[in-house]
């Protein structure tokens, strides 16, 4: 990672609460299990500032990768984070969308390796059944706010526990996190 990256993280930490971001400890998993699992395709629902974006983006670069990423607020947080990324020296393994999902999902890829959900938790279970047949089997789908968030994120933590062919685990990082892998 570069020396130019890590400042740029530690800069955008300062801002946490006001962007809502994920906390470096997340980060840091996120980018591992990218990075070990070798995933190639992300697609991350909830942009905000970047900051997650490019820790997604950071670990595909290693696996010549790419990630989608979705922001519906088009005044302040896309263009911030379109900002960030062009700060980060990763633009070239990320693609930025305005837009709300699952309506504005890309259609290419046609299939995903990874999914990252940090949006609005009421709405997960309409994410998960328009991604739940365009990931690839043995991706992963990790959803942010599992203990932040309980009340608003049980219906999606139903759905998924009880779909066929995903193995569902909690992680007690950060918020919290749900990691639900397609067998």
């Amino acid at each position: 990672m570069t020396t130019k990256l890590q400042k740029l993280f530690k800069e955008l930490e300062k801002t946490n609460k006001t962007f809502w971001n994920i906390s470096r400890d997340t980060a840091i998993f996120i980018n591992a299990t990218i990075k070990e699992a070798g995933y190639k395709t992300a697609l991350e629902i909830g942009t905000s500032n970047g900051y997650s974006g490019m820790w997604i983006a950071e670990a595909l670069s290693q696996n010549d990768g790419h990630l989608y990423t979705m922001e519906s607020h088009a005044k302040g947080r896309y263009a911030l984070g379109e900002e960030n990324f062009k700060k980060s020296g990763l633009q070239k393994y990320i693609t930025h969308i305005l837009g709300h999902a699952p309506e504005a999902i890309p259609e290419t890829p046609k299939k995903f390796d990874f999914i990252f959900l940090d949006a609005t938790k009421e709405e997960y279970v309409e994410h998960f059944e328009a991604l739940e047949n365009r990931i690839n089997k043995g991706g992963m789908i990790i959803a942010d706010n599992l203990y932040s968030h309980p009340i608003p994120l049980k219906p999606f933590v139903d759905k998924i526990k009880n779909t066929k062919d995903w193995e569902v685990s909690e992680v007690t990082i950060g918020t919290g996190l749900l990691i639900a892998t397609k067998n």
